[in-house]
Order: C-alpha cells, then sequence, then structure tokens
C-alpha cells in the first residue's frame, strides 16, 4: 500500500539549521557530472545540491564545465578532470578523489551529464573502501549500472532516480510493464539494488528496500523537460549531506527532495505556465518555499 507524501512529511525530514551551525555541520557533496557534451547538466545538479542546505559542494568534471559552473555559481568548489579521448572526466582523475574525501562525510552524486565516461568514471570512484557517507546515482550512471559495467558494492545509503526509461533499463523490461505497473516496478528496483529507489514520472514512487512504498503529489508536465532530473538529483544529495549528522537517512532525504522539487514545478507553472518554464525557473521557487517551510 502506498503513502502519500505531505507537506508536513516533507517539512519534518528537512535538515534542521540550528543557530550555532558552521558548513561543516552540513556535510559536503561531490557532483561528478558534465562532460563537453552535457555541461548544463552539471550546473543544474550542483546548483541543486547547494540550494538543498549542503555545507560545501565539490564539482569534478572536465575543465571547461567547471569554468561554466563557477561562473553560474561561484559557491561551488572546483575539482578539475583532464578530458578523456570521449570528452568525459579522465578516470585516472576522478579515482585520485576517492582518497581525497577519505573521512570529509562527502555525499557522491554521480551521473548527470557524464556521457560515455559514466562507468569508468562511477568504477573509479565506486567499490570496497569506498569513502562515500551516501551516494545518488541518476542519468548516466544508470544507464552504465544496468548494463552491469558498474562493479562492487554501492553505499549503504544509496538512491537512485531513474525515469522509467532508465526503468527499464535497469530491470531489463519494456517501458509498458514499467508504466503498467509503476508501484512493483519500483519495488523491485529498490529490492534488486538494495537501495531507495525513485521512479520518476507522473506521481513520483520511492521505495525502499523493505518494501514501503510512497506516492508524490506535487508535480507537473511543465518539468517534462531536460534538467528537471538533474536538480532532483542535487537536492537529493544536498539534503542527504546535510542530515546525516542530524541522523536523517537516504529515505527521508528523497521524501523532501521529491516533494519540495515537485512543489516548486508547480509554482513555477502557475508564474510562466507548463510550456514555457524551464527548470532552472523553479530555484526561485524552490526557494520560497523553503522560506516557508522554515518559519
Amino acid at each position: 500500500m502506498q503513502r502519500e507524501i505531505t507537506q508536513e512529511m516533507a517539512k519534518d525530514r528537512l535538515p534542521r539549521r540550528e543557530a550555532d551551525a558552521n558548513k561543516g555541520s552540513f556535510g559536503s557533496v561531490l557532483a561528478a557530472a558534465g562532460s563537453m557534451a552535457y555541461r548544463g547538466a552539471a550546473a543544474l545538479c550542483t546548483e541543486g545540491a547547494l540550494r538543498a542546505g549542503a555545507g560545501l559542494v565539490y564539482l569534478a568534471s572536465v575543465e571547461p564545465v567547471v569554468q561554466m559552473v563557477l561562473t553560474r555559481t561561484p559557491e561551488c568548489c572546483a575539482c578539475g578532470c583532464r578530458t578523456a579521448a570521449n570528452g568525459g572526466i579522465h578516470p585516472q582523475d576522478a579515482g585520485a578523489l576517492r582518497s581525497w574525501f577519505d573521512g570529509k562525510n562527502t555525499v557522491l552524486l554521480a551521473g548527470p551529464g557524464l556521457g560515455e565516461s559514466a562507468a569508468p568514471v562511477c568504477n573509479a570512484l565506486l567499490g570496497k573502501k569506498a569513502p562515500w557517507s551516501a551516494a545518488v546515482l541518476d542519468a548516466d550512471a544508470l544507464n552504465a549500472l544496468a548494463a552491469g559495467k558498474i562493479k562492487g558494492p554501492l553505499p549503504d545509503q544509496t538512491v537512485i532516480t531513474p525515469h522509467p526509461g532508465e526503468a527499464a533499463r535497469l530491470l531489463d523490461c519494456t517501458v509498458g510493464e514499467v508504466q503498467a505497473d509503476r508501484e512493483a516496478a519500483a519495488r523491485r528496483l529498490a529490492g534488486m539494488y538494495h537501495c531507495i529507489a525513485v521512479l520518476k514520472g507522473r506521481g513520483t514512487l520511492i521505495a525502499t528496500p523493505g518494501g514501503e512504498v510512497y506516492h508524490n503529489p506535487t508535480g507537473s508536465a511543465g518539468l517534462a523537460k531536460g534538467g528537471s532530473g538533474d536538480i532532483l538529483a542535487g537536492l537529493l544529495s544536498g539534503l542527504l549531506a546535510a542530515g546525516l549528522k542530524q541522523g536523517r537517512t537516504a529515505e527521508d532525504a528523497a521524501i523532501a527532495a521529491v516533494w519540495l522539487h515537485g512543489a516548486a514545478g508547480d509554482r513555477c507553472a502557475k508564474r510562466l505556465g507548463m510550456a514555457a518554464m524551464l527548470p532552472h525557473d523553479i530555484f526561485a521557487d524552490l526557494g520560497a518555499i523553503f522560506a516557508e517551510l522554515e518559519r
């Protein structure tokens, strides 16, 4: 049986921001994102993580992407990487980041815009003794996972965020089969990969390995544009980072992020219309919602 996510449920799962807190109180995110072909994904997911309240957000990407992102959000920290032949992050540079982040209470966000470099980069970052406190796998990381190209265990607090096409690849079935019984598909994803599964689409579902399923009532077709998922992945990773020291879980972060993302999209659609709104437009609405919930 599904539980519907309410505003109160989302609010209760937001990390607290005490008066004496500092940036170290809210953890950090390393976003392995972007490539020469897909630069905007890195900008959207890192801003999402920052807007969700992470203390520090690092971007590991090729230098042209890093430069673009810093122009938009100078609050982001840079981990510039060499460019591989396929236009993505050089996996040797990605692997070097593992030791640097050891012991830093860092959430790994991997996938948005990685393109063909996703499999080698994810393998360089994940696996045994990986330093990440939690992980969010999105977009190209999910395609690599579905193809069996990501080796080794995932961190205990992991969230995967497939749309129906990615879910079909992960489950080795058709999109039609996923959409015919979305709840069953979400449960299978969570059980198969031993993580929190966020099955995106109309009425986004969140499933846990224990069999619980949550239904999100917020969001509309205005979010049906490239880039929306990158923002959601950033929100998830930022909420995870900010909440881990307070005992918040990947399940908590998923519930809050999915509701906030959809609610911001709903407000944006009222302002601009579903056809004209762009994913980055929802950041203004997201800020207004956070302000209301913090009162």
